[in-house]
């Protein structure tokens, strides 16, 4: 993660730069598809909607280093460059297929595992945006280190037999998997992987208040696209079988799904770097994350309802479907709406003042200025977890820099007192001060 965060960056010339090189893929693409070489990497809504999503994360990069969050701007040039991949190795495949080239194998190899590292490449982007430095927390580190693994595992060891003439990547028959049991754990080690930073991000912002939790839960919301992405991966499989779904049409669909979640990452990364989100932002967030996971259970057990295996008629299909979509559907609009309230209450440390400067901003006397950091993150209403979130470091050691700061302001631990909320006011009247002095 160092050398990625390291990596030059193409700054307002790379959304033109993504633009051109995506238009090309589609040209090289959509030729094939006009050639006569058929098949869902060819597909023109699935490939149209992947290089929207790369612009779109170029945009986002642009805007993310725009807002001096060159991490969060850097990774999310590689979920670009990523994207651009994708189309490039698919275009090159399905030539070397066509053609008999020599490379077809290799390029088959890569293009079978290139839509792997989106997934992490969309966590992290969102994830960092958040950050207050360019350093990387653990759950980034096992990531990388878990999705690496996962591509490459799947490259080595899955083998499309023909991927490109009818059967597309959710057809069992169409794969042929060594060492099976190796492959399995690998797979279930990324999926594994891309559950710690939704998990870790939405337990920080549920403990904390104020702006730090709206910002911290935009960002929860931008890290869970990768999962949901990928359970829709695994839902294909269930229309496959017992659905019985034409596969063509849902691996074009997977295309439009990875597209869109890498969109929706990108965009939540520039609405939590910008610093301030507000409470229709955070509703459309949450809303259309609770909503698209509800939508994918539905589609779930309605193929199973209505797969030939369970032999039911039309009329009990129908009101079956229409049962657990009302119900699914219905409740995750209010649990939805819910959360979303909760991520705006308006409780915080100090109610009648929003913090004004930037985290660590504002020197406070006596505190060091990694502890004026915390306390300045602590004055957004951020728990110890968001804390840690937002600062890189763990959880103990917030409450090592909690202890020394209500030690150094005297703070002492009295029945009716909050020394949180003191210390918290504190930060805040030390930068009204400042802010008066500099006016």
């Amino acid at each position: 993660m160092t050398v990625i965060a390291q990596l030059p960056f193409t700054g307002r010339l790379l959304p033109l730069v993504a633009g051109v090189a995506g238009a090309a893929a589609v040209a090289a693409l959509l030729a094939l598809r006009l050639a006569g070489h058929g098949g869902f990497p060819t597909d023109p809504v699935g490939v149209l909607a992947l290089a929207a999503a790369s612009t779109s994360a170029a945009v986002a990069a642009t805007r993310l280093t725009a807002a001096a969050n060159r991490r969060a701007g850097t990774l999310a040039t590689w979920l670009c460059l990523a994207l651009l991949t994708y189309l490039g190795v698919a275009a090159w495949a399905v030539w070397a297929v066509a053609t008999g080239n020599p490379t077809a194998a290799l390029a088959v190899a890569i293009w079978s595992s290139a839509w792997i590292p989106p997934l992490a490449l969309m966590q992290l982007a969102a994830s960092a945006a958040i950050r207050a430095d360019g350093r990387a927390p653990w759950t980034h580190q096992v990531l990388v280190w878990a999705i690496a693994a996962v591509t490459l595992a799947n490259s080595l060891l899955t083998t499309p037999s023909d991927p490109f003439v009818g059967l597309p990547t959710i057809a069992p028959e169409s794969w042929r998997t060594a060492l099976e049991p190796l492959g399995g754990l690998a797979t279930l080690l990324g999926a594994l992987a891309l559950l710690l930073i939704p998990i870790a991000l939405w337990r920080a912002a549920l403990g904390s208040a104020g702006s730090a939790r709206a910002r911290i839960g935009v960002a929860a919301a931008g890290t869970t696209g990768a999962p949901l992405t990928v359970c829709f991966c695994l839902l294909l499989g269930i229309a496959r079988d017992p659905g019985a779904v034409e596969p063509s049409l849902g691996s074009a669909a997977f295309l439009i799904s990875l597209a869109g979640a890498s969109a929706f990452s990108a965009a939540c990364a520039v609405l939590v770097a910008r610093g301030g989100v507000n409470p229709r932002q955070v509703a459309i967030v949450v809303r259309g994350t609770g909503l698209v996971a509800s939508a994918l259970v539905v589609i779930a057990i309605g193929t199973i309802i209505a797969s030939p295996g369970v032999r039911l008629g039309a009329t009990a299909v129908t009101i079956a479907v229409a049962a657990v979509t009302l119900v699914v559907v219905g409740g995750a609009w209010a649990g939805t709406e819910r959360l979303a309230r909760v991520l705006t209450s308006e409780e915080r440390p100090s109610p009648d003042e929003d913090v004004p400067a930037p985290l660590g901003a504002i020197p406070v006397r006596g505190l060091t200025p990694r502890e004026a950091e915390v306390l300045a993150v602590l004055a957004e209403g951020a728990s110890n977890a968001g804390i840690a979130a937002q600062l890189v470091v763990s959880e103990r050691t917030v409450d090592a820099h909690l202890r020394a700061i209500f030690v150094k302001l005297d703070l002492k631990p009295e029945a009716g007192t909050n020394r949180r909320v003191q210390a918290a006011r504190i930060w805040l009247d030390n930068a009204a001060t400042n802010r008066g002095q500099s006016t």
